[in-house]
């Protein structure tokens, strides 16, 4: 069996990485000249993810892993908070529960460790036929060709395998784009960074529909495992930043700000947060302009069937099949969680105890049951923001905020005293 990937992103890698690892003919095209080049900054993996890696990595390489993640007291629960970075409630998390908080470039270095020529970098997919054996042919845009028995679409948002699979693009803007950079801390820096970004990231909100992601990457705290200790693979380790995103309905942005070079997406960032509170904006202005970029929000339509075509010898994975906005932080461990049952299908028909049809079937049908909680979860706070982006909730939020953010300092008082 010979298993043709479409996307380097984490859900190909992982897939390509288990399936190696089970002994499976695998290979990765990619168009992206390097791992290097990918959007997004700081990714969440949650306990089902990290499950997964561990069982497809070999024991040294999910070291490194654990080597480029923040440990487990950088991410003690998820805040809420309004424009002035004040508390609106919070979410504790399970210190008990792996997880891991890493970078996307070194999650994706990282698992393209050790594929080698298997993995096809700037190699770009066009499009593939079915041969009268039920075979595939796999073609790219260099004019080469690839024969596959399995051919899965992990390319993301906009996936040429899916949408040739179901006749149309499988997402769509959800009105609401993003920009996100990082900021170094350093001796100026530091000192701004609000207090309750030590214990996890945090999402504001404010007047207009605006909202902004902040957390804070950091492994002068401890990473989770000693990156001296690592002596199979090398871990990856970034330098300390706040990472930062800007969101914002789509009709909040002046002009064509995908035209803006780096700069002028950080002085558009800081006018758009006029009002917030000023130790943040110091923070956006101080930003690295080789870190800013521009994302547009994409998702799957909801209560829609994923996969609307019949299982056979092409499927997706990831963003290609239920895309979601960055809000909810699950895209990445979705993608990965994906890959693990495919690949767990995949070894049974490697086995000869299951066919490629039946393994993409019992796939998909598993996808489904999980999936589109993501998407929904993902979904909610940009509800959120749409509620505050007309005149009328703008001008609530302005009175209600404040307010709500005094009513939960006094209920944590409060809950302090009983529990005395």
């Amino acid at each position: 069996m010979r298993v043709v990937i479409i996307g380097a992103g984490m859900g190909g890698l992982t897939l390509a990485q288990a399936l190696r690892g089970a002994g499976i003919n695998v290979v990765v095209h990619e168009r992206d000249q390097a791992v290097e080049s990918t959007g997004g900054y700081r990714l969440h993996l949650d306990e089902r993810a990290c499950r997964a890696l561990r069982r497809h990595l070999a024991p040294g390489h999910y070291q490194a892993l654990l080597a480029s993640s923040a440990g487990p007291r950088s991410f003690t629960r998820f805040a809420v908070t309004d424009h002035r970075m004040r508390l609106l409630f919070q979410e504790p998390r399970d210190g008990a529960t792996e997880t891991l908080m890493i970078g996307r470039i070194p999650l994706r270095r990282l698992l393209a460790e050790g594929l080698g020529e298997a993995l096809r970098l700037g190699s770009e997919f066009t499009g593939y036929h079915t041969n009268p054996d039920g075979t595939l042919t796999v073609s790219f845009a260099d004019g080469r060709t690839e024969a596959a028995d399995l051919l899965v679409g992990a390319d993301g948002v906009g996936s040429r395998v899916a949408a040739a699979l179901a006749g149309r693009p499988t997402s769509a803007p959800v009105g609401v784009s993003g920009i996100a950079a990082r900021t170094r801390l350093t001796a100026d820096t530091r000192p701004l960074v609000p207090a309750l970004l030590a214990q996890g990231p945090a999402l504001a909100f404010g007047p207009g529909g605006t909202g902004l992601f902040l957390s804070l990457h950091d492994l002068g705290s401890g990473s989770m495992v000693d990156p001296a200790a690592c002596a199979q693979v090398k871990p990856i380790i970034e330098p300390p930043a706040l990472i930062w995103g800007l969101l914002a309905p789509d009709r909040t942005y002046p002009g064509r700000p995908r035209e803006l070079d780096s700069a002028a997406l950080i002085r558009l960032t800081d006018r758009l947060l006029r009002g917030w509170s000023a130790p943040v904006r110091a923070l956006v202005r101080a930003a690295d302009p080789a870190t800013a970029a521009f994302f547009g929000f994409h998702a799957v339509a909801e209560d829609t069937d994923l996969t609307p075509w019949p299982a056979g010898a092409v499927t997706a994975l990831g963003d290609a099949v239920h895309a979601m906005p960055p809000t909810g932080g699950m895209a990445a461990a979705t993608a990965i969680r994906d890959a693990d049952i495919l690949a767990q299908e995949l070894i049974q028909v490697r086995e000869g105890t299951s066919t490629i049809p039946l393994a993409v079937h019992r796939f998909q049908t598993r996808m489904a049951d999980y999936a589109p909680a993501a998407v929904r979860t993902s979904m909610q706070p940009l509800s959120w923001m749409n509620r505050l982006a007309t005149p009328v909730g703008t001008q609530a939020a302005r009175l209600a905020l404040p307010v709500f953010a005094s009513a939960a300092r006094l209920g944590r008082t409060l809950a302090g005293a009983r529990n005395a």
